[in-house]
């Protein structure tokens, strides 16, 4: 049976016992564990058991050396040994190799940069780079990558100040406009959407879910002295009726599109909204959304140019009409 979160932990308590004081009596480990867990009392029969799974476990794999003194109590008759050294998995390996190649796509944001280097030493533990005989990690998968974006630099501020519940003031300038204003939120949620990143919060004068760019950020965001307040924020429900980043206060719509059958085979393999539903017309196709038709909406359209024609609502239809004019002027 595999072993439980509890159990795991257990053996690297007792792992970390016998590496760090070579000899550890039964009590010694049970007030280690314990603390560890903060579970009391364990018993020595669950610390036989841990210790007789270490050694003999097939499906744990460990074969742990571990023996008994009489006088000073268990240890490691390897003292090289340690269950942090044992090898993973050829699919493990696989897995963790993925992982490290998709992580280093953040290698240049500052908090991100933490993780891929506790990755790396995982990678060079387990020796990736010899078993796979290459100069670099799975050089035959290429990632999307896109030029550094600005604003990148207040990703970690701002998890932060999630994570601590506590509110920030920050300047902004939007786009088309040289007036930079001041504003403090009570942030919720980090969120990348087409390589930019934005943070979203109560807005503390105007009491709204307001979403800002952090690329539109001028000088580092500070923490502002006044209670946090939680108003139980639900991201799934806020972007529920959204395709893209802003929302608003407007009601969700049917959305009826015509798409050639090119274009609606794209649309099909990678859906556009989770209320997508698609029908086949003998020499188009029809797809339905529920959802706010917001500025994303908008643009995601104009970009499909001549393979699409908007069937509903009306007041979408006019605006794709009238900047589809507007380009032709």
């Amino acid at each position: 049976m595999p072993a439980n979160k509890y159990a795991l932990i257990r053996y690297r308590v007792i792992n970390r016992c016998l590496k760090d004081f070579q000899f550890a009596t039964m009590e010694k480990l049970i007030q280690v564990c314990e603390d560890a867990l903060s579970i009391s009392p364990i018993s020595p029969r669950t610390i036989y058991q841990d210790i007789r799974d270490m050694k003999e476990d097939d499906q744990l794999g460990y074969i742990a050396p571990i023996k008994r003194n009489r006088e000073k109590g268990y240890y490691y008759d390897d003292p090289d040994y340690s269950i942090d050294n044992f090898p993973l998995g050829e699919e493990e390996i696989k897995a963790l190799t993925f992982a490290a190649t998709m992580l280093d796509q953040f290698r240049n944001i500052g908090i991100f940069s933490t993780f891929t280097g506790a990755v790396q030493k995982v990678v060079e533990a387990v020796n990736i780079k010899r078993l796979s005989k290459e100069d670099d990690l799975l050089p035959f998968i290429e990632f999307e990558n896109s030029p550094l974006s600005l604003g990148q630099q207040f990703i970690e501020p701002i998890i932060l100040a999630i994570k601590n519940k506590k509110v920030i003031r920050f300047k902004y300038q939007r786009f088309a406009t040289d007036k930079i204003l001041s504003h403090e939120i009570h942030p919720y949620l980090l969120k990348q959407y087409h390589n930019r990143w934005y943070v979203i919060g109560l807005h503390n004068y105007h009491k709204q879910i307001v979403t800002y760019c952090l690329d539109r950020f001028s000088g580092d965001p500070e923490k502002v002295d006044i209670p946090y307040e939680d108003v139980g924020f639900d991201t799934r429900e806020y972007f529920k009726s959204v395709i893209g980043i802003i929302t608003s206060f407007e009601k969700p719509q049917k959305v009826v599109l015509k798409l050639t059958p090119r274009q609606a085979w794209y649309v099909i393999t990678q859906p556009v909204h989770s209320s997508q539903k698609v029908k086949k017309k003998k020499d188009h196709f029809i797809v339905e959304f529920h959802v706010i038709p917001t500025y994303e909406l908008t643009m995601l359209i104009m970009g499909w140019g001549p393979e699409v024609e908007v069937m509903k609502p009306k007041s979408l239809k006019s605006r794709i009409f009238e900047l589809h004019k507007k380009c032709t002027e």
